[in-house]
């Protein structure tokens, strides 16, 4: 069997879709099926005659955007190719054939019900939010219905990210001390977030109880450590194949979907408050913003996710070789306190910074000092 894949362009690069895509390969592999990935940017060009041949047309798009994602359902829809769509919930009418994304209803709802009744917290600010992320949009959507609820203005929490996380703190500070908690879009937008804080002298957690979506390394890391809902992004990609394979073996003119659970990492950006049993809610809905901002685009951002990246792809002795260069120390001094030769750590330290994508030693001291600041190395 074949399976195509399709990545949205400005997501394809970072983290979360190459953990999506790992997912698919994996789950694909497993099943012997043949697995095709798509150039997206010229994807109106590609013979999709020959590509599919005597197969189900029929592949996977994986995305977040509200401006890019329904142009490529419609595209798509126009040239009776089905499609799986991962990480997007559409507020079109028209449908994809099947839908795999994260609970995020259920993630938010549990964030809320943790600060609230297990911490206490009554102040709530929604942080760094991407109005072109149809996954931030339904995080959003039901937050407005629970400050409807509680009787809060939810527009007045509400903190969007318009590609430059540093405008988004210096709206949030002048109004900082109306909150006494923030749930961040993600943990690249807390890390953020923490990091600022510090520097104007506002404690977590004592000040300010702070948690995010996500479960990167660099979450774990950080000072404090971050309370997250956790995102799966490898079991997204293996039920999206499981998707498309049953989709396969059953035509329908239904549109199927799955979601995938989340569960809460309570860390010390919280206070180590211990959660208590959960209960998902039953409704989920999404909510519609057309909008053409790129996340990625802000430099700290993409620099935390390069710094995710380099994390993930280290080893106990390439952590201490990060340690001692940005201690200052030579290579010729770490050869004797991790045993291993100038040139063995010459060519670990030029494969971390090729991962990094730093040409030269003084950009890669520079990443690294950034990492340093943030509390992630």
């Amino acid at each position: 069997m074949l399976i195509a894949v399709l990545t949205e362009p400005n997501f394809r690069s970072y983290l979360w879709a190459r953990q999506t895509l790992a997912g698919i390969t994996q789950e694909a592999a497993r099943r012997k099926y043949r697995l095709v990935t798509l150039d997206a940017d010229a994807y109106e060009e590609i013979d999709y005659d020959h590509l599919f041949g005597q197969e189900r047309r029929m592949l996977i798009v994986i995305g977040t955007s509200i401006s890019w994602m329904p142009k490529a359902l419609d595209f798509f829809s126009s040239r009776n190719i089905e499609s799986v769509f991962v990480s997007f919930d559409p507020a079109e009418t028209t449908l994809p054939t099947g839908m795999v994304r994260m609970d995020y209803v259920g993630a938010i709802h549990h964030l809320l019900t943790y600060l609230t009744e297990g911490c206490g917290k009554k102040r709530i600010a929604m942080y760094g939010y991407n109005p072109n992320s149809s996954a931030d949009q339904i995080k959003l959507r039901y937050f407005r219905r629970w400050c409807q609820q509680t009787g809060q203005p939810a527009e007045k929490a509400v903190f969007y990210n318009l590609a430059d996380l540093n405008a988004c703190y210096t709206r949030f500070r002048t109004c900082a001390a109306d909150f006494d908690a923030a749930i961040c879009a993600n943990d690249i937008a807390a890390i953020s977030l923490l990091s600022l804080l510090q520097r104007d002298g506002i404690r977590v957690p004592e000040d300010l109880y702070v948690s995010a979506f996500g479960d990167s390394r660099i979450a774990e890391r950080t000072a404090p450590p971050l309370t997250v809902a956790t995102l799966d992004h490898s079991e997204l990609g293996r039920q999206a194949v499981q998707l498309f394979s049953y989709l396969c073996k059953t035509p329908t003119t239904a549109s199927v979907s799955a979601r995938i659970r989340s569960k809460l990492i309570v860390r010390q950006s919280t206070g180590c408050v211990p959660d208590a049993p959960f209960f998902s809610p039953q409704q989920k809905d999404a909510d519609g913003f057309e909008a053409s901002i790129n996340f990625y685009s802000d430099p700290e951002a993409e620099r935390l996710l390069r710094a995710e990246t380099l994390l993930n792809a280290c080893d106990e002795t390439d952590l201490l070789l990060l340690d001692g260069l940005i201690a200052g120390a030579s290579l010729d001094s770490l050869e004797h306190t991790l045993y291993l030769t100038v040139s063995a750590l010459q060519y670990r330290k030029k494969r971390l910074m090729k991962i990094v994508d730093c040409a030269g030693t003084d950009a890669f001291m520079d990443f690294l000092m950034f990492c340093r600041q943030r509390h992630v190395l």
